[in-house]
């Protein structure tokens, strides 16, 4: 039987648009209460006012997860506004692409400090937050990346693979306490990072970032009994990873 998650408290990281956006509403649409994160307040604003509009509360905290100081003020708001927080969606993300051999330093450093280093300090401190009470979700957003290298993705595929193991590591150090940690790896999402990077690829039949809600909602609404490591999702199109 699937978990009932209303009533619940979300901190969602890169709430403002894509996925973040789409998993803030479908979890709101299942009664959580949103923590939405970002670094654009004006995105956060926006995304606030539709969790809102479904009925539920929405605190906006803009937040540059690659600083540990903002991650610990996000944390600590979460708790001074809903007392606890039950689900972490880690899905800030970035992307610089170029050839390694013309890849800057603070291309490769800023896209690390992000994906991967942003993502340890958001998962530290959820952990910190769940083992005394010995119950919590974590799920991590990784990508088709973090399981395949691409050309020119040297720094965006690093960020990805080790996001991944950083997450296994977690299940099971986080295992005795009954914390699942899951990840999701999704390739081919139609956001605005992909449009910005890919502005003159057709997008038809591309991942949109409500499938990627979905499965997610599906990972933290799963009976207690089992739990899935990771969950790869590709357009029908792609080969199989």
């Amino acid at each position: 039987m699937s978990i009932d998650i209303a009533g619940q408290v979300a901190v969602i990281t890169g709430a403002g648009r894509g996925i973040g956006r789409a998993t803030a509403l479908r979890l709101a649409q299942a009664g959580v209460k949103v923590v939405a994160a970002a670094r654009s307040e004006r995105e956060l604003a926006e995304t606030a006012a539709q969790v809102r509009a479904l009925g539920q509360p929405c605190l906006i905290v803009p937040t540059d997860v690659a600083d540990e100081t903002e991650v610990e003020r996000l944390f600590a708001r979460a708790d001074a506004e809903f007392g606890e927080v039950d689900i972490l969606i880690a899905n800030a993300g970035t992307a610089a692409f170029a050839h390694l051999a013309e890849m800057t330093t603070d291309q490769f450093d800023r896209t690390l400090n992000v994906n991967l280093r942003g993502a340890f300090f958001c998962c530290r401190a959820a952990a910190r937050r769940m083992i005394p009470r010995r119950t919590g979700s974590i799920v991590t957003v990784s990508s088709s990346s973090g399981k395949k290298p691409y050309p020119l993705q040297g720094a965006y595929c690093a960020s990805k693979f080790g996001l991944v193991g950083l997450s296994k590591v977690l299940a099971l150090e986080l295992r005795p306490y009954g914390i699942r940690v899951h990840t999701i790896c999704p390739g081919g999402v139609d956001t605005q990072l992909a449009a910005d990077i890919h502005p003159h690829r057709d997008k038809t039949g591309w991942i949109q970032p409500a499938d990627v809600a979905e499965a997610i909602l599906y990972l933290l609404t799963m009976p207690r009994n089992i739990t899935a490591d990771e969950i790869i999702l590709r357009r029908f199109d792609a080969d199989p990873m």
